[in-house]
């Protein structure tokens, strides 16, 4: 095979060759440029000019329309001013990032809503500052940690709306920040139909001096960074496994094997690069080095054994990802002579190539609604798409520097990714549409390879 074509293992992006390639526009799916923000669409939350700014992006026309939410300022218990100020940039930002709110500048509200009850707002004063919601906090002292509860209304209807997560007693200073996800989630549910998902996890690959990489989870909104993996060895391609852990390629013997958590499940003198569960955690899709290229295998999670080659080619298949319902698998090939996205079925049948514009597309991940997300690189520089089951393609980013590594929330509205739009890398979480865009780590470090459950 033509050295030119064979893929490299980098951090957290797999890359073909090295000649110049373009990606073509799917016609109405995106502008030749962004157009401008409009004014008052960019929501405000605490510190909007560095961590908590939003960032939005118009590459399409399906968007919604931000809801303008208020936040009241509220009365807080002398000994708990740390935790009512958790309570109010948990709650904002939460309400900015989930895509579906824009929180207003409390420079405009009237009055002072801090003195108001937090159960019988002046709704005319929520109105004239153009508020369509209005959340009230109350927080009072209990006996075994604070008592706190949020109420949602609606400022033209002038009613309260039920909300799941409305009430918690007894809250602990180290639960705060779950109280108010909670109560956000329950927001969402009670606005769209279906629930929010705060407190959800990310895990990424983190490259450390010398050849070393960890593996780090965090919440979704970026909070709660942890270390799982340190092993002084390289980690990579971490997938989390649906029985708890974390699946992931590690050199520590020597060789990349596939591990759970600090089981080894590979044994064999083979390469391996990357690997997933299937849904109900009875296979696992590996790439891995067969004849000198890299095909795509189902493993036994109990032995590591080979139980079945899915691809056999002289050209390498990398990057796999199990559809919802477990039966289709998306990866990336080069057979084409450049990167494109192929499907096959779970039992090596039925291979077919799903993305037909474009000369240079990887990285893909199947979406709970069945949505593939994608990287495609235009002039070296990568931007995120994704593809139905019938290969029609949506934009998601434009413009705003190289973006790589998509993975989708566990309800598909969400996809996390990593961007270098401000001089080094940084992990963003977008809406399905591309059209919001959050940045969820404040300065640049070297991640790799995001998942989220």
């Amino acid at each position: 095979m033509n050295p030119r074509y064979r893929f490299v293992l980098a951090t957290g992006l797999v890359l073909i060759g090295l000649s110049r390639v373009a990606v073509a526009q799917q016609p109405g799916t995106a502008p030749s440029s962004a157009p401008p923000v409009p004014a008052g669409m960019i929501p405000k939350g605490p510190d909007s000019r560095d961590l908590f700014q939003s960032i939005h992006v118009v590459v399409g026309p399906t968007a919604r329309a931000l809801d303008p939410v208020a936040v009241s300022p509220f009365a807080c218990p002398e000994a708990a001013r740390d935790a009512c100020k958790e309570i109010l940039e948990v709650l904002e930002r939460d309400l900015m990032i989930s895509g579906f709110f824009q929180v207003l500048d409390k420079a405009a509200f009237l009055g002072d809503p801090a003195k108001a009850d937090p159960s019988a707002p002046r709704f005319d004063d929520w109105f004239n500052v153009g508020a369509k919601y209005l959340v009230t906090v109350a927080v009072a002292k209990g006996t075994s940690g604070l008592d706190l509860r949020f109420r949602l209304f609606g400022v033209g209807d002038r009613k309260a709306i039920t909300v799941k997560g409305s009430t918690a007693n007894g809250v602990q200073s180290n639960r705060v920040r779950r109280a108010v996800h909670s109560f956000v989630n329950g927001v969402i549910e009670a606005i769209t139909g279906k629930a929010g998902i705060f407190g959800s996890q990310v895990v990424l690959s983190l490259k450390l001096p010398g050849f070393e990489r960890s593996l780090v989870a965090m919440d979704m909104d970026g909070s709660g960074r942890r270390t799982l993996v340190d092993n002084g060895s390289s980690n990579m391609f971490p997938r989390w496994a649906p029985g708890g852990g974390v699946l992931y390629t590690s050199f520590l013997s020597g060789l990349p094997q596939i591990y759970h958590d600090d089981r080894r499940i590979t044994h064999d003198e083979r390469q391996y690069r990357g690997a997933a569960f299937s849904s109900d955690g009875s296979r696992i899709v590996a790439s891995v080095d067969m004849d000198g290229q890299s095909d795509l295998v189902l493993l036994d999670p109990k032995t590591g054994e080979i139980t079945k080659r899915l691809t056999e080619s002289e050209w390498d298949e990398v990057s796999p990802s199990w559809s919802p319902d477990g039966r289709t698998i998306a990866y990336c090939s080069n057979k084409t002579g450049r990167p494109q996205i192929y499907l096959i079925n779970a039992d090596g049948s039925s291979e077919r190539r799903l993305t037909m514009r474009g000369s240079y597309n990887t990285s893909p991940r199947f979406g709970p609604t069945g949505l593939v997300a994608f990287l495609g690189m235009d002039d070296f520089v990568s931007d995120l798409f994704t593809v139905d089951m019938s290969g029609n393609i949506n934009r998601l980013t434009q413009q705003q520097g190289s973006n790589k590594d998509p993975t989708w929330s566990p309800d598909g509205r969400w996809l996390v990714f990593l961007s270098d739009r401000a001089g080094a890398w940084r992990v963003f979480l977008m809406t399905e549409d591309g059209r919001y865009q959050f940045p969820i780590t404040g300065t640049g470090e070297p991640w790799g390879t995001p998942d989220w459950r």
